[in-house]
């Protein structure tokens, strides 16, 4: 799988010693968004339930042609960014690791949320979750877990659809409305009416700044979540997760109830240190 240096080069569009020098600058541009457009595309196909993946498997994940995912996973390998197994499978480095602790660091809101999250976690005994709009996905940027035995989990950097559930609701209710089409269009296109009464509940979730929903992303899961907010808008959704067999209706209303608490107490927070 040795690919000479000249290949990677032409994949991502840079031409001799000065990329885009002999006037076609705007064309080598282009070409090199898109490589690493397709760089980002392989990394992210790695998730918590496919940690090891085959080239051919990132190529049907991805929509990269075969041959390009082997030169690709070549660049990315010499990067230190993919491992070889011998067996033609490959999963993410351990340096990625030290980035993704970088990442969550670097997340101011987290240390905001964190200790409300933990006392929140403590009362409802769930698992509780802090959600941003990344790119068109809902992303599990902080967590912190329930005891219980059965119990919900998303790791950081997991990621959900925008087209389901209470989180994904709530952030696209703070995107302005053309955004929010510009996010719900590849839904609309399939479900012109599914993405019309998606509409109006985020619509409703932007009025209440909470929403609730039942089986919409995992079977027998109830969630609740409230928008947290800074002097912008909504930044983020607290969630709190829990199966069904431990959130009657009656349960329900008090988790919701502990949810908007505890992201006004955020909201509080972040509108002191911003005083």
């Amino acid at each position: 799988m040795a690919v000479r240096e000249a290949s990677h080069r032409a994949e991502f569009g840079v031409k001799g010693s000065a990329a885009g020098g002999n006037g076609s600058g705007e064309a080598g541009h282009a070409r090199g968004a898109e490589g690493a457009r397709r760089a980002v595309a392989l990394l992210t196909a790695f998730s918590l339930e496919s940690h090891t993946l085959t080239a051919r498997e990132l190529a049907d994940a991805t929509a990269i042609p075969l041959p390009s995912v082997y030169r690709y996973v070549a660049l990315l390998r010499e990067e230190g960014m993919l491992v070889g197994d011998g067996r033609g499978r490959y999963h993410l480095s351990a340096r990625l690791t030290a980035l993704a602790r970088a990442a969550e660091a670097a997340e101011t809101l987290n240390a905001f949320a964190d200790p409300v999250m933990r006392r929140l976690a403590a009362q409802t005994g769930e698992t509780v979750i802090l959600v941003r709009l990344i790119a068109r996905s809902a992303v599990c940027v902080h967590r912190v877990e329930s005891t219980h035995r059965l119990r919900t989990s998303y790791e950081p950097g997991q990621s959900m659809p925008l087209e389901r559930g209470a989180s994904a609701r709530l952030l696209l209710a703070s995107l302005p409305d053309d955004a929010r089409e510009y996010h719900l269009a590849p839904l609309a296109h399939r479900d012109p009416r599914a993405a019309a009464r998606l509409t109006e509940r985020v619509i409703t979730a932007r009025r209440d700044g909470w929403a609730v929903s039942e089986e919409e992303i995992d079977t027998g899961v109830w969630a609740a979540s409230a928008a947290v907010r800074d002097s912008t808008g909504i930044v983020a959704a607290l969630t709190v997760q829990s199966p069904l067999v431990r959130a009657p209706a009656a349960m329900q209303d008090q988790l919701l109830r502990r949810v908007r608490a505890a992201a006004e107490e955020i909201n509080e927070a972040l509108r002191a240190a911003h005083r």
